[in-house]
C-alpha cells in the first residue's frame, strides 16, 4: 500500500493533468451539441470497428467446424444427386423415386496427411472402420476423382491416389467415349497419361477425360482431368495422351468416400462369370 501511495505521489501532478483534461472534455460535450455529436459518432465507429473485429476472429475460429459441415451437407446432396441412383426402368417419362435404386452414397472426410512429391504418394483420411470405410472405396473432392481406399485401421484410411506410380483407372473421353486407362507417370503432380486410346478416337485439346463407370469405384463421369497434348507413337494403334488433373492434390482439405452400395453384388457376378469362362 505504501508503494501505490510512493507512486501517486510521485505522478500526482500528471494524474492532476490527466484528470483536469478529461473534465474539460467531459463538459465540453456536454454543453455543446456540434462536439457532442462528433464524439458519439466517433466512438459509435470505434465500438462498430470493435465488434467486427470480434466477429472476424470468432468466425475464423469456427472455421473448421463450418467447413465440416459443409462437407457432410455436400456429402447428402451427392448421395441424393441422379447419378447416385440405378434406374430400374426406362418406361415412363415422369420421375418416380420407387424407380430408381441407390446406387452410392458419400461420405465426407478430413485431410489429415498428404504427399504430392513422391512416387508413391498416399493420402491419410480422418475415417476409417467405425466410419463404415471399406477397403476399395472411391475418393473424389467436389466430382473430381482423388484415389481409392488402400489401408484401414479403426479412425484412419490410407487413400492411394491418382498421382500414384501405382494407380490406375478406366476412363473415357467425353467427345468420343473413346475407353482408355488413366495413369501417372511419377513427374508432375498436376499431370497424368491416358493410355491404350484407339486410333479411332481424335482426341481434342481440351477435351475431358472422366470416369467410364465400368470400374466398381466411381459413378461414371467423374471429371479426371483435359486433354493438353496427344500423339501416336510410331508403329503403334493406340494414343498416348497427356492430361491436367483436375484435382488440386497439393491442397487437399476435404474430400468424399464413395460407398457404392450394389458392389458386393456386383463383384460376385463379375467373379461368377469370370470362373464360368474359364
Amino acid at each position: 500500500m505504501r508503494s501505490l501511495w510512493q507512486l501517486i505521489y510521485r505522478f500526482h501532478v500528471l494524474l492532476v493533468f490527466i484528470g483536469l483534461e478529461v473534465l474539460a472534455v467531459a463538459l465540453l460535450i456536454r454543453n455543446n451539441n456540434y462536439q457532442r455529436a462528433v464524439f458519439i459518432d466517433s466512438s459509435n465507429q470505434l465500438v462498430g470497428t470493435l465488434y467486427e473485429r470480434r466477429t472476424e476472429i470468432s468466425e475464423y475460429l469456427k472455421l473448421q467446424s463450418i467447413n465440416e459441415k459443409l462437407a457432410r451437407e455436400n456429402a447428402l446432396l451427392k448421395s441424393e444427386a441422379p447419378e447416385s441412383f440405378l434406374k430400374l426402368t426406362d418406361n415412363l417419362s415422369l420421375v418416380d423415386d420407387t424407380l430408381y435404386l441407390q446406387r452410392y452414397a458419400y461420405m465426407p472426410a478430413r485431410v489429415i496427411n498428404n504427399s504430392v512429391n513422391r512416387v508413391n504418394n498416399y493420402i491419410t483420411i480422418d475415417k476409417g472402420l467405425q466410419n463404415g470405410i471399406n477397403k476399395e472405396m472411391g475418393v473424389v473432392s467436389k466430382g473430381n476423382v482423388v484415389g481409392i481406399v488402400k489401408d484401414i485401421s479403426d479412425h484412419f484410411a490410407s487413400v492411394m491416389p491418382l498421382i500414384n506410380v501405382n494407380f490406375t483407372l478406366g476412363v473415357k473421353l467425353s467427345q468420343s467415349e473413346a475407353f482408355g486407362r488413366v495413369i501417372w507417370n511419377g513427374d508432375d503432380p498436376t499431370i497424368a497419361q491416358v493410355i491404350e486410346v484407339p486410333r479411332y478416337a481424335n482426341p481434342l485439346r481440351g477435351d475431358t477425360v472422366v470416369t467410364s463407370g465400368y470400374s466398381s469405384y466411381f459413378p461414371e463421369g467423374m471429371m479426371v482431368g483435359t486433354i493438353e497434348n496427344y500423339s501416336i507413337p510410331e508403329g503403334e494403334n493406340f494414343y498416348e495422351i497427356e492430361i491436367r488433373l483436375s484435382t488440386p492434390f497439393h491442397e487437399l482439405s476435404y474430400v468424399d468416400v464413395v460407398h457404392h452400395l450394389l458392389q458386393d453384388e456386383q463383384l460376385k457376378l463379375e467373379t461368377e462369370s469370370q470362373y464360368e469362362t474359364e
